[in-house]
């Protein structure tokens, strides 16, 4: 147990720190760029990514005081999620629409390269918490993937369709 509960602690700290750490990584690179970079697409695809990075980080967070508890998720955990799980989709709706609008009046160009890369990225996480894990960091993860030819159920997923009644 207390090798899970370490795993759940780094996880939920990395997530966090991931939140801050890049989007400040990104506009100080932004403000440096010889092409420039769309910002306020750019800034919509980095909320989109911290957004959903702290959702992991909570998600992290309630695993590990349920674990060190040995009791379940909170009785609040569906409701929260499923209703983070809508707001990322109307979320990215926004910013997808964004691009559409943008691409419309202007064509696409360079500036709009980084945002778009960000934004699918968001759009990645998303899976990878509600739908299936895409991350495989662990020799066991690897080797479940080689043996059953297919992609984890998200461990976020899981927890959601455990806590739908």
């Amino acid at each position: 147990m207390h090798k899970l509960n370490n795993r759940f602690n780094y996880l939920r700290g990395m997530e966090a720190l991931a939140a801050v750490v890049l989007p400040i990584v990104f506009v100080l690179d932004w403000r440096k760029s010889a092409t420039g970079v769309h910002w306020p697409l750019g800034l919509a695809a980095l909320l989109s990514v911290s957004y959903l990075l702290v959702q992991g980080a909570l998600y992290w967070q309630l695993k590990h005081s349920a674990s060190s508890a040995s009791a379940s998720l909170p009785g609040y955990f569906g409701r929260l999620f499923n209703t983070f799980k809508a707001s990322n989709l109307v979320l990215f709706g926004g910013v997808a629409l964004g691009f559409v609008v943008q691409i419309m009046d202007d064509g696409w160009n360079a500036q709009l390269a980084w945002p778009f890369g960000i934004f699918l990225f968001a759009v990645l996480e998303h899976i990878n918490y509600y739908h299936y894990q895409l991350m495989y960091d662990t020799s066991a993860s690897v080797r479940y993937v080689l043996r059953n030819r297919r992609l984890r159920k998200a461990a976020l997923g899981v927890d959601l369709n455990r806590h739908a009644g």
